[in-house]
């Protein structure tokens, strides 16, 4: 931390606008040194910025020419979840690892898999991707159970457990929504109470 304050003040002392009057590109470094200093400063903002250059590294693994195989595909799922179990999963980008599941489903894997037809993997991408989403908010699941429906097929008692997840996760947004509200209750019954036994003695 000390070389990055130090390095931060030699690089914002060389390129500060009032050293640099009217030098736009100047400006513009000096601006730049700062938001990175920023994040770097910042434990929180810096463990960010790791999760998120990590979750861009990986979508960007799922473009090589590889030969893409339900196996393979399987192979990149079971390492996002090992990847997770490392990470503060509270603080990632909810979006970035969104697109980078969407990515892992894209049309091109999808016909692989149905084509392929092998009905384990297909279960066990099923089920990473499903353990992959549980921190992630519900607006951002809708359009990653419509190809996890897709790659079940017509395994029963994989399309049971998709549904039952997100009836499931539909259930706990319902519980988290109502919470505050129960709270609220619980609370004006508790002073409803101390008013009425306060009166009585």
């Amino acid at each position: 931390m000390p070389d990055i304050k130090k390095a931060y003040r030699a690089l914002a002392v060389k390129y500060h606008p009032d050293k640099n009057p009217d030098n736009v590109w100047s400006e513009a470094q000096f601006k730049e040194i700062n938001e990175a200093y920023n994040v770097l400063g910042n434990t929180a903002k810096r463990a960010k910025y790791d999760d998120d250059r990590w979750m861009a590294g990986m979508g960007s693994k799922t473009s090589y020419n590889d030969a893409v195989t339900p196996v393979w595909l399987k192979n990149v799922c079971v390492e996002l979840n090992n990847s997770l179990a490392k990470m503060d999963t509270y603080r990632m980008s909810q979006k970035a690892l969104q697109a980078y599941i969407l990515l892992i489903l894209e049309d091109a894997h999808l016909g692989i898999l149905i084509q392929e037809d092998d009905v384990k993997t297909n279960s066990v991408i099923v089920d990473e991707l499903l353990k992959a989403t549980t921190k992630l908010e519900l607006k951002y699941l809708d359009a990653i159970l419509k190809p996890l429906i897709i790659i079940a097929g017509n395994n029963a008692d994989t399309k049971q457990q998709i549904e039952a997840y997100a009836a499931s996760r539909q259930r706990d947004e319902q519980r988290s929504r109502m919470f505050p509200y129960i709270v609220l209750l619980v609370t004006l019954a508790l002073c409803g109470f101390m008013y009425i036994y306060g009166n009585m003695r």
